[in-house]
């Protein structure tokens, strides 16, 4: 039997440090975090191109332009693309308009950033303006609606189960939850920004069903030990907290492995749209079952043991 609380204030230095250095490279290498539409604004359009186009001839193109493009196949008998531009990549669109237009570097566009971007995907690949099927600027409400609305919703979700599992458990396991929430969530987004995946409402998306999972884990733990607390009075209970994480473990990673079977089966045969909310998905249940084993329980027992000191 393995003894996890001998362990924890190492299995919560290493969170830290993992958090730190998630954050730390974020800033320090790629300037922070990535730019999305959703959250920055930028350009947005559905373009039906000839079926001689594919996806990676599109990448090619706006790669070979210095154009940061998002590429959404929505129909794919009909072949239309949802194209999304952040508005760092407006100076190149511009500067592709420009050379399209016999214009000198020097000169200002009279156009819009959204029908410069047009003028040149109807004359790149040689398509009429009527399989433009929409084309709009969009801006940042989206982003700005999710950060206040989530911060609240979030807020609230944290009170509601502080409140839930200090009445079915005790507060000290409803502190021991709650921070290993806190936990998940900072970890997970440190992982986004290392990664430079641009944030998206499925990504939001992802990181809620993360934390629903994370604490159904946590209170299948919790549960266990509060029945194995109940009249033992032959151990500790940091010893108690021991053998019912021992118990639950086969459990846990039974049900983290078949969870991660379905989203492992995105990444390999899904759609390319996918492939983010699956990655961070994915990070996120192995970081939520770490934490329900080598956070929250811990953090029950070290919350014991300082009340008992106080008390005497």
């Amino acid at each position: 039997m393995f003894d996890f609380i001998k362990y924890k204030y190492v299995s919560i230095g290493v969170s830290l440090a993992l958090i730190l250095f998630g954050f730390g490279y974020t800033f320090a290498i790629h300037g922070g975090f990535a730019n999305s539409l959703d959250f920055n604004g930028g350009l947005r359009t559905v373009i039906e191109f000839d079926q001689s186009v594919d996806r990676k001839k599109l990448e090619t193109y706006f790669g070979e332009n210095n154009i940061e493009a998002v590429l959404l196949l929505l129909d794919k008998e009909k072949n239309h693309y949802q194209i999304d531009i952040g508005l760092g990549s407006i100076d190149s669109i511009f500067e592709k308009y420009k050379q399209k237009n016999a214009l000198k570097p020097t000169d200002k566009v009279e156009v819009s950033g959204i029908d410069a971007l047009i003028s040149i995907l109807v004359s790149d690949f040689g398509i009429t303006k009527s399989k433009v099927l929409s084309a709009n600027q969009v801006g940042a409400v989206v982003g700005g609606e999710l950060s206040s609305t989530g911060v609240t919703l979030l807020g609230l979700t944290m009170v509601i189960i502080l409140a839930y599992i200090s009445f079915r458990f005790q507060f000290k396991f409803a502190l021991g939850a709650i921070v290993a929430l806190t936990h998940d969530l900072i970890l997970t987004v440190a992982f986004i920004g290392f990664f430079q995946i641009k944030p998206s409402v499925p990504i939001i998306a992802a990181l809620l069903t993360l934390l629903g999972y994370s604490i159904n884990d946590t209170i299948v733990v919790f549960d266990r030990i509060r029945e194995n607390a109940s009249g033992n009075l032959n151990e500790t209970f940091g010893q108690t907290i021991n053998s019912s994480i021992n118990q639950t473990l086969g459990r846990t990673f039974n049900t983290s492995f078949a969870t991660l079977i379905s989203i492992v089966a995105i990444i390999i045969g899904g759609a390319t749209e996918l492939f983010d909310f699956a990655y961070v998905l994915t990070f996120g249940i192995i970081i939520g079952t770490y934490s329900s084993i080598f956070i929250a329980a811990p953090l029950v027992d070290i919350y014991d043991h300082v009340i008992r000191r106080v008390r005497g």
